[in-house]
């Protein structure tokens, strides 16, 4: 539709948008609007049938200037205390929508707009108002000219009805022979198929035999959009019908809506994808969400005065986010707000299946979340149904390998025909696998809601236990593959892989915790031996709690590999969350056994645990630390054991720093340096580098400060773990304090600081020492104000962002 003319009075609900006046009345009352704010409200309505775009908008309202993007999500604000959040829709990213309806006057024209002409259909009026999906709006009506079949393609519930349904209503002036909509949901014969079409274009039938052609015929002399709802059960005879109807030529067109394709020559897919959720926490941002905008409607018809607040915004977004954003569970669990808070709803979504059921008036299979998915679950045949409830076992998805593995098909390729009639069928997704992208490896994905109802099939059917112990099993070998990699040069690329399966390797070890055979707890211990290095950079305290309870599961275990890895990891642990003292019983363990053993490698290791878990906050303290650090150093030059010896080294030039003996500091932290690169240690290298840049600032040795900090910065564009990016961003504000950048130091430490806590990490004593005089510092030098102005801003600064900002600052030149 073009824009509106410029002085065409526009009316929806309570309000008058006046061109010529420049008015926004609301219940005839002139409102207090800017004038800003005025001219994005009239370039939106002028604007209603389609998405503006920011830049558009930007050009609109502030013709001729260079304004920046913020300055629209202002005037929106504005406009959204006036009208309410759902009068103008925001599509992240793309940009805007207008979406109230506006008012039809009794000449039957929309106040201020032409009539179209009348035309044909038998759309069924809707009850609720259409909610969001703009960009899928728009992405319909760029394909429906570019092909003759296209089918909505998704999920139970996901909404591809009402879809299918506004967007054929957007449609009318389109198609000269009207639109017709066929629900086939009702028909359980798919050679009924025909019958029904015949039906609703109330077309005579001579037999049914005839039908296919006659409908074809009668549909390529005409110009007509058909709507075949709900195909998924009559596939069969709706991929026929639409098989004939294709083969005459036409300029009539099909929109079908399925839970997987009807597999036609030439029909183009269109996913249709969950409700938006928000993106961050900003109450605007929660508003203008599809899931939340559609969950507040509903709610709205029950409880009219509903209202998305600061007080239940974070419970709304949890429901919305937890159901995956689909549609037809947001609409049932809105209805449950008369008798439950939306605090009582998220607290009870892990029942959801019981908590969200519909009234009588809604089709059988949409009067509950659970018979929706049911009628998912029965279109499946026995293989496929086997294969859904297995992959239940799985938490945030799973390779092909894995899959293959826990489901026991007998090769790969039998488990991907089987994987593609899942995905076909909208019941999995598929992430990842990009071509060209050598590390990256597809994975396989149910919704949440769809894996809690498999995971209940699974339970019914009595092959829950032998499905986790392969689920436990499989990933034990992954990370027994992976362990002895992640000090090397590949240790990137299977920190990445474990980083992938994080959740399943927590539900392996939970499950080996509570296993009560001994195998259960052999497979614990060696779970946690294993995965010891990786829980030390993601998730410290969670990993701590998982190696306590494999090593609580078998406290007796026998000397072992897997024995002295636990016991080290966790003393490691321990002393990464500051609590050194809880974690040295478990490094004088590990080297008491490593010496039972005899393995002088594992007893230089256990030593340096002991020294970095004595707390070096009195003078006995330290010099036991560095006996056990020297200890370390002599076993592994005897040993020929790099990485022991990297590591005694590295401790020992932390005890020199802390007295001041900063060349000695730098000699030991440089050939630590060296070790770590001779053996690709890139996690062991940056903790090492941050260390020395710490002496170099401590030293104004600035240019050498600044070449680590590079090299660092370089290091970390292939790592993926935060808590190395938090120690790089905090040593390089040193190094901007020392320089006198005292803004940019404060914003790095707010970057870094509360998000380093918060991951549950604290500082070596001389480590926070060195922090607390460089802060002081800057403190001094921009007054306490100008200090916790510039940290604070650091603090909503998005890690991303600022890692670039400091990847640009450290490529300028050094002052």
């Amino acid at each position: 539709m073009p824009p509106d003319t410029a002085d065409t009075p526009l009316r929806f609900g309570r309000f008058e948008i006046s061109p010529t006046e420049r008015l926004l009345r609301v219940d005839d009352r002139a409102a207090a609007l800017g004038a800003r704010a005025f001219d994005v409200l009239l370039a939106l309505a002028q604007r209603r049938e389609r998405l503006v775009a920011k830049q558009e908008l930007l050009d609109l309202v502030w013709p001729g200037v260079v304004v920046e993007e913020h300055n629209i999500a202002a005037q929106i604000s504005s406009l959204r205390k006036v009208l309410g959040p759902d009068v103008i829709a925001t599509v992240p990213g793309r940009g805007y929508r207008f979406t109230a309806t506006l008012e039809v006057s009794t000449n039957g024209a929309q106040a201020g707009v032409a009539a179209p002409a009348q035309q044909r259909h038998n759309l069924p009026e809707q009850r609720t108002r259409f909610i969001g999906r703009e960009v899928a709006l728009a992405e319909l009506g760029r394909l429906l000219p570019q092909t003759r079949l296209l089918t909505l393609v998704g999920i139970g519930g996901c909404g591809k009805t009402r879809l299918a349904l506004h967007f054929a209503r957007q449609q009318l002036a389109n198609f000269a022979d009207g639109v017709w909509f066929i629900d086939l949901a009702p028909l359980e014969d798919p050679q009924r198929v025909p019958s029904a079409c015949a039906s609703a274009l109330d077309l005579g039938t001579e037999s049914d035999a005839a039908l296919p052609d006659q409908l074809a015929a009668h549909l390529a002399e005409r110009q007509a959009l058909v709507v075949l709802d709900n195909c998924e059960h009559v596939r069969e005879g709706a991929s026929a019908l639409v098989d004939a109807l294709l083969a005459h030529p036409g300029r009539s067109r099909i929109l079908a809506t399925s839970r997987e394709p009807l597999a036609v020559a030439g029909e183009q897919l269109y996913p249709v994808r969950s409700l938006s959720l928000p993106a961050t926490a900003d109450l605007d941002e929660i508003r203008a969400a599809d899931a939340v905008r559609v969950f507040v409607a509903r709610a709205r018809l029950a409880l009219p005065e509903f209202e998305v607040g600061a007080g239940n915004a974070s419970a709304l977004v949890e429901i919305c986010r937890r159901l995956d954003g689909i549609a037809l569970a947001i609409e049932l669990a809105a209805a449950r707000v008369t008798m439950l808070s939306v605090f009582d709803i998220a607290a009870r979504l892990e029942d959801r299946f019981r908590l969200l059921t519909g009234g009588a008036s809604a089709a059988a299979r949409q009067q509950t979340l659970l018979a929706t998915m049911q009628w998912s679950y029965d279109l499946l045949d026995p293989h496929e149904q086997r294969l859904l409830r297995q992959l239940a076992v799985f938490v945030g998805g799973c390779t092909l390998e894995a899959a293959t593995a826990i489901a026991q098909a007998v090769d790969e390729y039998e488990l991907l025909m089987r994987l593609t009639a899942l995905h076909d069928k909208s019941l999995l997704t598929v992430e990842g696998g990009a071509a060209g992208d050598a590390g990256s490896r597809p994975r396989y994905q149910m919704l949440e809601t769809t894996r809690q109802y498999a995971k209940q099939r699974l339970d019914e059917s009595g092959e829950t236990d032998a499905a986790l112990a392969r689920h436990a099993w499989h990933f034990l070998a992954l990370a027994e593959a992976a362990a002895p990699h992640l000090q090397g040069p590949q240790q990137s690329l299977w920190m990445a892989r474990l980083r992938d399966e994080h959740e399943n390797l927590v539900a392996a070890m939970n499950w080996c915790a509570r296993t009560p055979d001994p195998v259960g707890a052999q497979c614990c211990l060696r779970l946690a031996a294993a995965t010891g290095r990786y829980w030390l950079f993601n998730d410290v305290e969670l990993g701590c709690r998982l190696t306590l309870d494999a090593l609580g599961r078998d406290p007796d275990a026998a000397d072992s590999e897997a024995h002295f890895q636990t016991l080290r990891g966790l003393a490691a642990m321990f002393m990464h969350r500051g609590q050194g003292e809880v974690g040295q019983p478990h490094a004088r363990a590990a080297l008491a056994m490593a010496q039972r053993l005899g393995v002088v490698e594992w007893q230089a290791m256990a030593h340096s645990a002991i020294g970095t878990c004595l707390g070096r906050m009195d003078e006995e303290e330290e010099m036991a630390a560095l006996r056990h650090y020297e200890q370390a150093r002599d076993l592994a030059q005897a040993s020929g054991s790099a990485l022991p010896l990297g590591v005694a080294l590295n401790n020992i030039a932390t005890i020199d720093f802390r007295h001041g003996r900063l060349e000695p500091a730098e000699q030991s932290f440089r050939q630590s340096l060296h070790l770590a690169r001779a053996r690709g240690d890139i996690r062991l290298a940056l903790i090492v580098l941050h260390n020395l840049l710490r002496v170099l600032v401590a030293a104004r040795r600035h240019a050498d400060a600044h070449a680590c900090a590079v090299e660092a910065e370089l290091l970390l564009r292939g790592v993926g773990e935060d808590v190395l990016r938090f120690e790089l961003l905090e040593v390089a504000a040193g190094l901007a304090s020392s320089q006198g950048q005292h803004e940019l130091a404060a914003r790095f430490w707010g970057v870094a600081r509360p998000r380093y806590t918060d991951a549950g990490y604290r500082r070596p004593f001389e480590d926070e020492a060195h922090l607390t005089r460089l802060r002081a510092g800057a403190r001094q030098a921009l007054g306490e104000l100008g200090f916790e102005k510039a940290e604070a801003a650091g603090r909503t600064l998005a890690l991303d962002a600022a890692m670039l900002e400091l990847r640009q600052w450290l490529e300028r030149p050094l002052q």
